[in-house]
């Protein structure tokens, strides 16, 4: 049995174990609880929220109101965790109408992958949230009902970046030429647009070079793009100890570098950082 199949076993078994209730008196439902929609919003490498947008229909002319709720999420057939919670402020369901409301789940991967380490096996996880909201009407009786939904999110790996030697064309006591060229490669099953992409580079402590790469290049999926990117530094504007760093066979460098991308999943907010020693080379 492959894990689509065990997944959609355990998610019949949820839906069953939510719609029985020991005891009860089998009755039509006032309230029906639907999903529209789902979408993954804020992602980054640290993880993304995933909102189910749902659909309260009130079959009855008179007015309830949301004042409860409490689900399970499960990730890869494992208990993620369990959320109860009771309404400062209730939602009004108004009669013979639909209202729609969000559900959002926030993913964190490094807690994830400690509570459910078959999530880090693939590119996605598969999930199911099952729970039950109570509306209360104006003289106080209640109504429970049940739902269960499914879903799935990518397990994103940070881009990695390769800095190059910053290449030094020709140097002055007034100023360099020189080129920084770095490498972005992408971890993931999905390609990437980038946006608008911002970078910084820093030697011994001192910012040497920063600037913008205009959006639109593409990083497909398990691939790499390389930007080299001109620069010129003027050493009275920069300080007389760039000059001196810029002399050496290498420095403690970092280069960060921002940008937010486009993909399959939704939008990413890209933000690594390379931090080490890095090669300064000069035309010979």
């Amino acid at each position: 049995m492959n894990t689509k199949k065990r997944f959609l076993g355990a998610l019949a078994c949820c839906l069953l174990a939510a719609a029985v209730i020991p005891g009860a008196v089998p009755s039509k439902k006032k309230i029906a609880i639907s999903l529209e929609r789902k979408e993954i919003r804020e992602m980054d490498g640290s993880g993304l929220v995933l909102v189910f947008y749902l659909e309260i229909a009130n079959s009855e002319r008179a007015a309830y109101s949301l004042v409860e709720y409490d689900y399970r999420v499960v990730v890869e057939n494992t208990d993620y965790f369990v959320l109860r919670t009771a309404l400062e402020e209730s939602i009004p369901v108004p009669g013979e109408t639909a209202t729609r409301i969000s559900l959002p789940l926030k993913i964190t991967y490094p807690d994830l992958l400690e509570r459910v380490p078959a999530a880090a096996a693939g590119p996605k996880a598969l999930c199911y949230v099952i729970g039950e909201m109570v509306f209360a009407d104006s003289r106080g009786r209640q109504e429970k009902i049940p739902f269960a939904f499914s879903g799935e999110f990518p397990i994103f790996r940070p881009i990695e970046i390769e800095i190059r030697p910053v290449e030094v064309k020709t140097i002055t006591i007034g100023g360099a030429d020189f080129t920084v060229a770095y490498t972005l490669r992408n971890k993931n099953s999905f390609e990437m647009i980038l946006g608008r992409l911002t970078y910084r580079l820093d030697l011994d402590g001192r910012t040497v070079a920063e600037g913008v790469v205009p959006p639109g290049k593409r990083i497909e999926s398990q691939g790499e793009i390389t930007l080299s990117l001109p620069h010129m530094l003027e050493f009275f504007e920069v300080g007389r100890e760039v000059f001196d760093i810029m002399q050496k066979p290498a420095a403690a460098g970092e280069l960060a570098v921002r940008s937010r991308a486009e993909s399959i999943w939704g939008d990413i907010e890209l933000d690594s950082i390379h931090k080490g020693d890095i090669r300064i080379s000069r035309a010979q």
